[in-house]
């Protein structure tokens, strides 16, 4: 008992920021705020792989792996989207361990409490709670995985080279762009072997990476045992490498900028020099970077980057190591975004998650200096803290007071009520209303409301249209041979239920 509580007062602070970001996390998953729409199809591919129908699972979603760990937590918790929401918000919360021991071996102990403080309040990974996504395990993995390719170099032990390659191949499964983080590794570890020589380290770094085909091969095997397909997206990875590098990943990028020269002839003055659009075509890329980098700071919080000011006092000599691993590590998950952005003109927060994650020790670190140089100066020390962590904090507690979106879920628990047998022929127009009404055959059946309007009037066999649209459309919106029988507002969007007459 005496231990018990010894381990409790020494880990006292480490163990309320947990519970903090804990119960941030619970009280957004309590207000049943409604799903993001890939939720429906990993439940719908989850739900044929419960039943052993792996190849109709694999048609709504080809990478098996999180539908498979969704199957597995459903056969516990009924409700699929509790299911869901458990495998975001659990790996959510445990990414705090790997970030604090990261942060711990990186700099100290009281850097890395600030850096899981702020981790804990940032709206992003809060707000995300909701969301049924394989983020959540991607980060949790891939942080993982950079701590113990942090250890192995730090301790030469096998077994962590060993942990670090499990941890790439699920990080892989999860999300196919883990297989950044072994290139990362390969591509740093020869200054590590330089460094610090030995053959023990050439060694480990040999049979680790035997080990990652071969755990690759026992999961497709066990995979393939169980009557399914081991077919991955592997191939695209080397399709996307021999693509970069003849350039014809960035063909689209090539277009974009042809539709920008024609769009330019159509403006006045597009003959002369230096006008917006001609400056915007011939430094598009550094716009991307500018946009990249907004991201970014919106997602750690504008504040933290008094944390990274704070470095500015950092002895180098008391840098670690490792400390170049990282920021590799770091930059390569920036260009990996950056040449995203750039070939699809599109990227999305969460992609940017890792990077996010991985810069939080510098900003802990930051912090932790701000307090050392200012500890005499209470009101300033006291007053820089505050500002980096509870404006993040009174922003997450924004987004929690505003309600959530029901519309969806009332449309839902009606259909289902409704059509209990499922005997009707329904479409929709969002993936999330046939989520919730238990008709996952229909996921993947959704149009847009033009081309729906098209398909009513060569298809006589629907009988009922479920319509998501923004409050200002629908009042307007009429559909011929059908009349509307409910109506489910929500603050910005209702949802429209017609019947055929």
């Amino acid at each position: 008992m005496t231990l018990k509580l010894n381990f409790i007062f020494k880990h006292r602070w480490l163990l309320l920021i947990a519970l903090l970001s804990f119960l941030l996390k619970l009280k957004f998953v309590l207000q049943g705020s409604v799903v993001n729409s890939d939720a429906a199809l990993y439940i719908a591919a989850a739900e044929r792989f419960s039943h052993g129908l792996f190849s109709e699972g694999l048609q709504f979603y080809r990478m098996p792996f999180y539908p498979l760990l969704l199957a597995a937590t459903h056969a516990i918790i009924s409700d699929w989207i509790v299911a869901g929401w458990i495998l975001t918000v659990v790996p959510l919360w445990l990414t705090l361990i790997p970030l604090y021991l990261l942060s711990r071996r990186l700099y100290s102990r009281h850097s890395a409490l600030w850096t899981i403080l702020l981790y804990s309040v940032i709206p992003i990974f809060n707000t995300s709670s909701t969301d049924i996504k394989r983020d959540p395990l991607f980060l949790f993995f891939t942080v993982s995985a950079v701590l113990f390719m942090v250890v192995f170099y730090q301790k030469h032990r096998f077994r962590d080279m060993l942990y670090f390659s499990l941890l790439v191949v699920l990080a892989t499964l999860t999300r196919i762009e883990g297989v950044l983080i072994p290139i990362v590794f390969l591509m740093t570890s020869p200054f590590y072997v330089y460094r610090r020589g030995g053959l023990k380290v050439v060694y480990c770094i040999v049979i680790g990476f035997i080990a990652l085909p071969l755990t690759f091969i026992l999961i497709l095997w066990l995979f393939e045992t169980m009557g399914g397909s081991t077919s991955s997206r592997l191939h695209e990875v080397f399709t996307w490498g021999k693509n970069l590098i003849n350039l014809k990943l960035f063909i689209g990028y090539q277009k974009l900028m042809v539709s920008l020269r024609e769009f330019q002839d159509t403006l006045p003055r597009a003959n002369l020099q230096n006008n917006l659009i001609e400056i915007t075509r011939h430094y598009a890329p550094l716009i991307y970077v500018v946009g990249l980098v907004e991201m970014m700071v919106k997602g750690i919080f504008p504040t933290s980057l008094l944390g990274l000011y704070g470095l500015r006092w950092r002895n180098r000599e008391n840098n670690t190591r490792e400390f170049p691993l990282i920021f590799v590590m770091w930059f390569a998950f920036i260009l990996l975004n950056l040449i995203f952005n750039l070939s699809h003109d599109f990227i999305a927060e969460r992609y940017l998650w890792i990077p996010m994650v991985l810069t939080l020790p510098w900003v802990g670190e930051g912090l932790n200096l701000w307090w050392q140089r200012y500890e005499a100066k209470k009101l300033l020390a006291y007053s820089v803290l505050i500002i980096v962590i509870f404006s993040p904090l009174s922003k997450t507690f924004a987004v929690m007071a505003r309600s959530g979106e029901t519309a969806v879920i009332d449309a839902g628990q009606w259909l289902k009520q409704y059509d209990a047998q499922q005997q009707l022929s329904v479409i929709f127009n969002d993936r999330r209303l046939p989520l919730y009404s238990d008709r996952f055959s229909d996921v993947n059946k959704i149009y847009k409301l033009k081309a729906m309007l098209r398909y009513l009037k060569h298809n006589h066999k629907v009988s009922l249209v479920v319509l998501y649209l923004s409050n200002a459309k629908y009042p307007e919106l009429s559909i011929d041979g059908f009349e509307l029988v409910e109506i489910f507002n929500g603050e910005e969007k209702a949802v429209l239920i017609f019947r055929r007459l």
